[in-house]
């Protein structure tokens, strides 16, 4: 009979960000879900950037699914969001998600570029919602997203571009560099939510965010100073020792 080792885990959660003074709670305004995202200080600008590219599907939600960055206000009410935006090229296709009115990781509308290895090539608003919403939250595939409208384009890997959505009453629209690209309404309008951003299979990079309700900026970052609160699993290889008391202490 093959004889097999155990080996057991600790797994530690930790809030990244905590140097030599603790951040308060309001310093973060994001809360990264998935990926590696940072802020980027060098001597000429800061801004936002996910740095693996790469994503990994475990089908609990799209966000999930990306690697993705949501903000920790979850009631922002808007008419427009506005931010900079550079994509890297894929070697492969790619996707990025500037997503809004989010209840959770599987409730959201959002602006959805795609494209392949040469250049951005669609530009889309879409939804996603619970499929069955009799099941548990950790069911995995129980979402489905739905297309609302879409537009071919033609945009560069590497060039900034300015995006902004807006929303008049339930009609979103979306403009690149202040020129209509498409729109969609909606049957009913939105009441709110949070805001945030996803990729895959490429790296973003983000600046100047803003979010105004009417003339109002209700939200923004220029990614000037730490704003990301991360949470990160840490495993611990035990000895033998420790590993009998682990079950020792499961089995009282």
């Amino acid at each position: 009979m093959k004889q097999y080792q155990t080996i057991v885990l600790v797994l530690t959660v930790c809030l990244i960000g905590i140097g030599t003074t603790l951040l308060q709670a309001s310093d973060f305004i994001w809360q990264q879900i998935s990926g590696n995202w940072s802020v980027v200080t060098d001597n000429k600008e800061s801004y936002l950037k996910e740095n693996r590219s790469k994503a990994f599907n475990f089908d609990y939600s799209p966000l999930i699914n990306c690697n993705a960055i949501i903000s920790t206000n979850s009631a922002i009410v808007f008419t427009t969001v506005t931010h900079t935006l550079t994509l890297d090229a894929p070697q492969g296709t790619a996707t990025y998600l500037t997503f809004f009115n989010a209840s959770d990781y599987r409730q959201f509308y959002a602006v959805q570029f795609t494209g392949n290895d040469s250049c951005i090539t669609t530009i889309s608003i879409i939804q996603s919602d619970i499929k069955d919403t009799t099941l548990p939250k950790q069911a995995k595939g129980n979402f489905v997203i739905t297309t609302l409208a879409s537009s071919d384009v033609q945009l560069a890997y590497g060039q900034p571009y300015t995006l902004a959505i807006t929303i008049k009453n339930a009609t979103i629209t979306v403009l690149v560099d202040n020129k209509q690209v498409l729109s969609h309404t909606l049957n009913e309008e939105l009441e709110g939510g949070s805001i945030g951003f996803a990729s895959k299979n490429c790296i973003p990079i983000i600046d100047n965010c803003k979010v105004y309700n009417g003339s109002t900026v209700v939200f923004e970052d220029d990614f000037s100073k730490e704003s990301i609160r991360k949470i990160i699993l840490k495993g611990k290889k035990l000895t033998p020792q420790e590993i009998e008391e682990q079950k020792k202490k499961q089995n009282k």
